[in-house]
């Protein structure tokens, strides 16, 4: 594209998104582009009454309302997220056709660092608040729900499975660096998810599963510190981009393997410390630890890792990081399994018995 042609592309861009404003009760003095990419373009809406963020994503208009309403019930019972504006007769979103448009504040604040524990335990306490607030849900018609909840057998058989037909692809190209690293471990792997498998006909899981539905509870689905910012010294979420129903320890599973591997190793003092900061909130019984001690023993980094090399999905990497962060993984999955074995004593540390 030449650049008279995007200099037009500009000027009909930003004609699109005054019509797109105007449905909203703002008045926009500036609008500038912040990000474009894979399907989600954001941008900065400038007024005399602060700024606002305006988000474009191509996604199912049912399934944007599902979590649109997710925000506004999170804002309505009290968590510290970013207003969702409605549209000016009321819609959480707006419709572009292929596309959805949603308005909501912006805010500025220090960023939340995943190598600061205080900020963790910060984020994990933020979590329990998540959770609470979620309860009571109840999607408006015609919306798509996303939901995990009796679909953890499912999901476990089918990564199991791809670690078998990984292990034949890894057999058949020994002189590759990574197959053999990944041969190493693999049936360490495949051993303990196996056994996480067996574990979830528990009595345990299938209360939980009912009570989360009964209850109307969902997840953030994936924590990630890019979306919170620290506020009056406190966690606060600038943005929500997906939720889905399932049990609150998918998000403490998550963010516990996502801190860890940031630090290349199980930290298990840092892990209760994480815990008790959730527990002191929204408290879990002994029976719901039992259940996030299952999904934290299942290799799910392990799996991550090995899918994205041999279906080949970060074209982007050499061998080397490949190598790198697979040794990451490895790591963090070998240094767990001490935190894993003490059950009773960890869970006494996170109930403050200890």
């Amino acid at each position: 594209m030449n650049k008279e042609k995007y200099a037009e592309s500009l000027v009909k861009n930003h004609e699109d998104l005054e019509k797109v404003l105007r449905y909203y009760p703002i008045k926009p003095e500036t609008i500038k582009l912040l990000s474009s990419r894979s399907g989600r373009s954001k941008w900065l809406i400038g007024t005399a009454n602060g700024n606002f963020f305006l988000r474009q994503e191509y996604i199912n208009p049912k399934r944007m309302l599902f979590i649109a309403g997710a925000h506004w019930h999170l804002q309505n019972n009290g968590l510290p997220i970013a207003q969702l504006i409605p549209t000016r007769s009321g819609g959480l979103c707006l419709s572009g056709g292929d596309h959805i448009y949603i308005l909501y504040e912006a805010h500025e604040g220090d960023p939340v660092l995943y190598y600061d524990q205080s900020h963790m335990t910060q984020a994990m306490a933020f979590a329990a608040k998540f959770h609470l607030a979620s309860r009571g849900y109840i999607p408006v018609d015609g919306s798509k729900k996303r939901t995990r909840t009796g679909k953890w057998h499912k999901l476990y058989r089918w990564k199991l499975q791809e670690l078998e037909d990984n292990k034949k692809l890894a057999q058949d190209d020994p002189g590759d660096e990574f197959s053999r690293l990944f041969l190493e471990h693999v049936d360490q792997m495949l051993t303990r998810g196996y056994a996480a498998l067996n574990e979830l006909n528990s009595q345990e899981l299938a209360e939980w599963t009912h009570e989360t539905i009964e209850s109307g509870m969902f997840c953030q689905q994936d924590f990630t510190m890019a979306r919170m910012i620290l506020k009056n010294e406190q966690v606060f979420m600038k943005d929500l981009h997906s939720v889905t129903i399932d049990l609150p320890a998918r998000d403490l599973r998550i963010l516990l393997n996502k801190i860890m591997k940031k630090l290349a190793v199980w930290d298990q003092d840092l892990a209760c410390r994480m815990l008790r900061a959730y527990d002191q909130v929204n408290p879990l019984t002994e029976t719901q630890y039992s259940v996030l001690w299952t999904d934290l023993k299942f290799p799910h980094m392990f799996c991550a890792m090995a899918h994205k090399y041999f279906l080949g999905q970060k074209e982007s990497w050499g061998d080397e990081k490949y190598l790198m962060n697979f040794r990451n993984v490895i790591s963090v999955e070998e240094s767990k399994q001490a935190f894993l074995d003490q059950f009773d004593k960890n869970l006494r540390v996170i109930k403050g018995a200890d």
